[in-house]
């Protein structure tokens, strides 16, 4: 697997696209000489060698491309206006510009080492903590709003969490770290608390476009998100695309019957994730991801620089890990798909 990070990319530098697809397809063919040492899946790889290049930031990079009247048409729902259907055709030839450069690199690679072509080749991958690393919207979906508080999963005094402490990001206990009562927990160092929240205030590369804030981005229907998601199936995909769909009660029965059309007419539907919207964030605390204002954002950005006591993260860090912590890191799951109550057994 490779990611593509579109949103460091400039939709105009055509150039720059075409070296960052063919880097990722290389990365990925070349793994296609690895021999595995269980003989049925070095079998499995002979009679299907599977590679996968993906992107994340995909929604980025388009607003970028198309500018603030991109966003309006996705707030009215994507529909096919005359403006609407010349946005999808600019979506669609990117798309299928991107996917064609991985499959000829692929398979030159390929041919030139005397390996078995793999007859697909792109893909999006799940990709959410890891988008935060260049501040991307995850693989193909709307970020959650222009800006946000992200709360990354940690168990209780992990190194990277107790560096972010120094590097003046908050952390609260998790939605599991609950008192006699059933309340949440407020301090994370209570002998009872046994995950940590690290939240970060986080806002898109795009928020300060002007008109962006005049898009509620929390309010684009699942009919959109559905379009959008077929785009990238249709035009890119060759494996499958992972998709979240988030939607309100009201809107089950239309997406069902768009799910229903997209099989029945074979349009390349596989399959997506269905996510209730929480409109009400006092409902369930602590989510995952919550839009905050700009307000807040500036507010919650001058609070970690005031608590911040060191510069240099990784130096933050080194005080605390010693090569020695097999499991540090983000919780292994940290989505707000995650958030159900576990099922004890009878």
């Amino acid at each position: 697997m490779a990611e593509i990070h579109l949103n460091q990319i400039d939709p105009k530098n055509l150039q720059e696209q075409e070296d960052a697809f063919t880097a990722g397809a290389l990365s990925v063919a070349i793994l296609l000489n690895h021999q595995f040492n269980e003989p049925r899946y070095q079998y499995s790889r002979s009679i299907d060698p599977i590679v996968g290049v993906s992107f994340t930031g995909l929604f980025d990079f388009f607003v970028k491309a198309f500018g603030v009247e991109w966003l309006r048409w996705w707030e009215e729902g994507r529909p096919e206006t005359e403006q609407g259907l010349a946005f999808k055709q600019q979506e669609a030839e990117y798309l299928n510009r991107w996917r064609e450069i991985v499959h000829r690199v692929v398979w030159d690679y390929c041919d030139r080492h005397q390996l078995k072509r793999p007859n697909r080749c792109t893909t999006v991958q799940p990709s959410g903590t890891k988008s935060l690393l260049t501040g991307a919207s995850p693989g193909w979906h709307p970020p959650k709003a222009q800006r946000f508080i992200r709360r990354v999963t940690f168990r209780k005094n992990d190194p990277v969490a107790l560096a972010c402490i120094d590097y003046g990001y908050n952390v609260v206990p998790s939605q599991s770290d609950k008192d006699e009562n059933g309340n949440l927990l407020n301090d994370p160092f209570d002998p009872r608390c046994s995950e940590w929240l690290v939240e970060i205030p986080v806002s898109v590369l795009w928020a300060d476009l002007p008109g962006a804030d005049e898009i509620e981005i929390g309010k684009f229907s699942a009919l959109a998100q559905m379009d959008f998601y077929m785009q990238v199936q249709k035009h890119y995909t060759r494996h499958n695309t992972s998709a979240t769909i988030e939607l309100r009660e009201n809107e089950v029965e239309s997406l069902g019957q768009r799910i229903y059309q997209a099989i029945e007419t074979d349009e390349g539907y596989i399959s997506a994730a269905l996510l209730a919207r929480f409109d009400d964030l006092q409902t369930f605390p602590r989510l995952p991801f919550e839009p905050i204002s700009k307000q807040q954002y500036e507010r919650l950005l001058e609070e970690v620089q005031q608590r911040r006591t060191t510069m240099n993260f990784h130096t933050a860090l080194s005080r605390y890990d010693l090569g020695e912590m097999v499991e540090a890191g983000p919780a292994g799951c940290d989505s707000d798909k995650c958030m159900l109550p576990e099922q004890q057994p009878n």
